[in-house]
């Protein structure tokens, strides 16, 4: 009776192994099957993406306030320096506005791209929850903001630097 009994454990021991290796090795085929049909996507070609889009609409649409109201901007002014008759003062002064917008547009945008690969990395990985997403969300915005308040303040510096005659050339010249 005892012998029956360890046989039947025993085979229904190796019937259970069986269909579990079974089960696993067609859970393993269609995972494999699923991971093979699907092509590989170049992980940074949305960061990729993003940073030129961050680059566009850092110079078209969040000065467009200060460019619809004729104040302008000091990659203009330089550009049009010569048209504009800037003095050696007025081109230090823009060029100092100008290069202080360069380092902070690089500032906010290695700030934006860096909470962007964050959010991508939490999502790819599954480890994003709700309060995470509103607080990169809210920091893309408090970024964004700090970028266009430069955008802005460049502008508003560069008018001040020129004349009323200077200003009404600037508003003659052709827009871009």
């Amino acid at each position: 009776m005892r012998i029956k009994f360890y046989i039947r454990f025993f085979l229904k021991s190796i019937v259970v192994c069986l269909v579990f290796v079974f089960n696993f090795q067609q859970v393993k085929a269609q995972t494999d099957s699923v991971h093979q049909s699907k092509p590989k996507q170049d992980k940074d070609s949305f960061l990729k993406k993003f940073e030129a889009y961050q680059t566009e609409k850092n110079r078209s649409g969040l000065q467009d306030v200060a460019d619809y109201n004729q104040y302008p901007s000091p990659q203009k002014v330089l550009s049009w320096q010569k048209e504009l008759q800037l003095n050696e003062r007025q081109k230090i002064a823009i060029n100092l506005i100008n290069q202080n917008l360069q380092r902070k547009v690089n500032e906010m945008n290695g700030f934006l791209i860096t909470n962007e690969r964050t959010l991508d990395s939490l999502f790819r990985l599954k480890k994003i929850n709700n309060g995470l997403l509103i607080f990169y969300t809210n920091r893309y915005g408090l970024y964004q903001g700090e970028l266009r308040n430069a955008l802005l303040q460049a502008c508003l510096k560069t008018e001040a630097q020129l004349t009323n005659t200077q200003i009404k050339k600037y508003d003659g010249l052709p827009r871009d």
